[in-house]
């Protein structure tokens, strides 16, 4: 038990001191963790991606507008518990063209343990048992950062007329744009750091004429979305004034889907690729079994990822375990939807 607890207290300190160390480098770090059990499960290829509730942090432009109100819990453990991930988003459509979403994200450290600073020299501390440490430390501080967003988008509706005369073919096309403003408050110990940012995203998708559960019978689309485009600024309250920058990143997509009546079945593969600070590539697939279950796998970055998903009357229990480097970690979402 003592053993397991040292790991994840390494874990935990190799954790913090990267943040401590790049934070003018990695600001608002917390905030590539991720959203949604199933973007998670599909290796975090999303983008190209509408209708989920986590569309807010993935690509704006995918906000739910199918459903006149979804919802979303996320929470995850990590580093054995000592850290906890949460997040909780809704998104509100008006006319199944127009939605707004809202979502918080928060990653919170509590009960780090301060030690006093060292007396006397180190000479001092090796001949005289006094000026040692005892190890005990004298008190605990928190490190919490949270994101607040609010998310706005849109879908317009084109019928793309090929040929002419007898010979028409009629292109169904959706095209989907969406905008999200986000404040981040990071608190650590007594000091406190925030900012503003702002991202924007985009989709485009041919679609079939015919639907089933409420999603077009076949479709695939290319999807695009830019990450703090204002370069957002994390200012603190130090004496120094510091101030974390968050680098501009662009993601962009493809996904692909397509539905078989004889079976029931959808398959659904994803592709994305980012630019800028951090080059990644990921790949996602999905098999959805009667829109009642969903089997998934991804890969990313030298990683892989798998899950699954279980739907009845608009509630949604998505689970997904992501293999990492530090930590393997399990997610569970719930979400509903009407």
């Amino acid at each position: 038990m003592f053993k397991d607890k040292f790991a994840y207290f390494i874990l935990f300190v190799v954790f913090v001191l990267t943040k401590l160390t790049f934070a003018g480098e990695y600001g608002a770090d917390f905030l590539r963790i991720g959203v949604g059990a199933r973007p998670l499960a599909m290796g975090g290829a999303f983008v190209a991606m509408s209708g989920d509730a986590s569309s807010f942090y993935w690509n704006p432009a995918g906000l739910a507008h199918r459903y006149r109100l979804s919802l979303q819990l996320d929470h995850v453990p990590m580093f054995g518990g000592l850290a906890q991930y949460n997040s909780a988003c809704a998104t509100l459509a008006f006319d199944g063209k127009t939605s707004i979403g809202l979502g918080w994200i928060r990653l919170g450290i509590d009960e780090i343990p301060r030690y006093s600073a060292l007396q006397g020299t180190r000479f001092d501390r090796l001949t005289n048992t006094k000026y040692r440490s005892t190890g005990e430390p004298i008190g605990y501080f928190a490190d919490n950062e949270d994101a607040f967003l609010v998310s706005f988008g849109r879908t317009e509706y084109l019928d793309l007329i090929l040929g002419g005369g007898f010979t028409e073919y009629v292109l169904p096309v959706e095209i989907s744009f969406g905008v999200t403003g986000k404040y981040i408050q990071h608190n650590l110990d007594d000091r406190k750091g925030t900012g503003q940012g702002f991202d924007a995203g985009a989709i485009f998708r041919i679609v079939s004429l015919s639907e089933y559960f409420q999603e077009p019978e076949s479709w695939i689309g290319i999807g695009v979305q830019a990450r703090d485009l204002t370069r957002t600024t994390i200012a603190w309250n130090t004496n120094s004034k510091h101030k974390d920058q968050v680098k501009t990143g662009i993601q962009t997509g493809i996904a692909a889907s397509k539905f078989f009546k004889t079976m029931k079945t959808r398959f659904t593969i994803t592709l994305d690729k980012e630019f800028g600070f951090y080059d990644e590539f990921h790949v996602g697939g999905e098999v959805g079994f009667f829109k009642v279950l969903a089997l998934r796998g991804g890969y990313y970055n030298e990683h892989f990822s798998a899950g699954a998903g279980l739907k009845f009357f608009g509630f949604s229990v998505d689970y997904a375990f992501i293999n990492h480097d530090l930590e393997n970690t399990h997610r569970v979402s719930g979400s509903f939807s009407f």
